[in-house]
């Protein structure tokens, strides 16, 4: 009798272990299982519920308490945050300069001080030249940077202290402008932010009629006599807030009493945040601002006179808006204009 080969008796093994045999072949094409139907809720729906769940939560925490919490968070969080300092940047890279080619020996097991005290002796003197050049690098970019750190605070002492960019009281509900403004920004498809918002009446009135809007101001002592009803009203600044908002996130935005003080730089900065964070298909853009010459009146509210910037003319937001459908509405006393540009 002819003994089984090896190949032969591993297979044996193996069919032996599965307990079933090779099914026979046949013609007909494998059996596709159809993809059972999803009972539950679409990830949009669950992104919606998120979100109006956060605005109902957000609503029930005191404007003042939500900025001590951002100011103690600020204060207690990393220095990449939003205002990180470099000298404790500095202090920190100070502390780190130094490397200790001498590493500890201390061990759970008896016999294993003994190794790591021989491991140690046997290449401390390796160990010692390579941490010595690392130290000796870092000392110089330790004092390196302290020298760009005492440069960067005298061009600081020599440098007025920047002024914040003042925000113009835009007007109330019953404003001229109020209605022509509602009637853009209802059809605009998305969210539609306000700023600066106030107490939040251009928001309340576009949520009655509808729309997704929310406002941000930088004057909290507004926000907090605010009766927010329902409205999503946050402090910040505009500059600040747009920043971290997603790109095309934006279907509308409506900008009333932070346009004319604004700086050069501010103001090419928001018009570049503009057109990266208002949706790439229909959006609709709301300026409201004051004239030039009313701006240099002597009726002229004193924020004009401590501005870094100065109102643009209606003929300047078109040049800036190339592309855009630009109307142009004029007030009866010719003290402020409103704008209305849609792409």
């Amino acid at each position: 009798m002819t003994p089984p080969q090896p190949h032969d008796a591993e297979q044996a093994r193996t069919e032996q272990a599965a307990g079933t045999e090779e099914p026979p072949a046949t013609d007909e094409p494998p059996a596709t299982e159809e993809p059972a139907p999803a009972d539950g809720p679409s990830l949009a729906e669950v992104m919606a519920e998120i979100d109006e769940e956060v605005r109902r939560r957000r609503r029930e925490i005191p404007a003042r308490l939500e900025r001590e919490l951002d100011a103690m968070f600020l204060e207690y969080s990393p220095m990449g945050s939003r205002y990180g300092d470099l000298g404790a940047a500095l202090r920190m890279l100070d502390a780190a300069v130094f490397i200790d080619p001498v590493v500890p020996v201390a061990s759970e097991r008896p016999a294993g001080a003994v190794v790591k005290k021989g491991l140690r002796a046997a290449s401390l003197w390796y160990m010692g030249y390579v941490t010595h050049q690392v130290s000796k690098f870092a000392t110089a970019v330790s004092r390196t940077l302290h020298l760009v750190d005492n440069q960067l605070q005298e061009i600081h002492r020599a440098l007025p202290p920047p002024l914040p960019a003042p925000v113009v009281a835009p007007g109330d509900a019953t404003s001229w402008w109020v209605a022509p403004a509602l009637d853009a920004l209802v059809g605009a498809g998305g969210r539609v932010l306000h700023a600066a918002c106030g107490d939040g009446w251009l928001v309340r009135a576009l949520r009655e009629r509808g729309a997704d809007a929310y406002g941000v101001d930088p004057r909290g002592e507004i926000l907090d006599t605010a009766a927010f009803e329902g409205a999503d009203l946050r402090e910040d600044p505009v500059l600040d807030h747009l920043r971290s908002v997603a790109r095309g996130a934006l279907g509308g935005l409506c900008l009333s009493g932070v346009v004319e003080g604004l700086a050069p730089a501010a103001r090419a900065e928001l018009l570049s945040l503009l057109g990266s964070r208002l949706s790439a298909g229909p959006a609709v853009l709301v300026v409201h601002s004051m004239s030039l010459s009313a701006w240099l009146a002597d009726d002229a509210p004193v924020e004009a006179d401590l501005a870094l910037g100065r109102p643009l003319r209606p003929s300047t937001w078109r040049h800036l808006l190339t592309g855009w459908s630009v109307e142009v509405y004029d007030a009866p006393s010719g003290a402020d204009y409103l704008l209305v540009a849609r792409r």
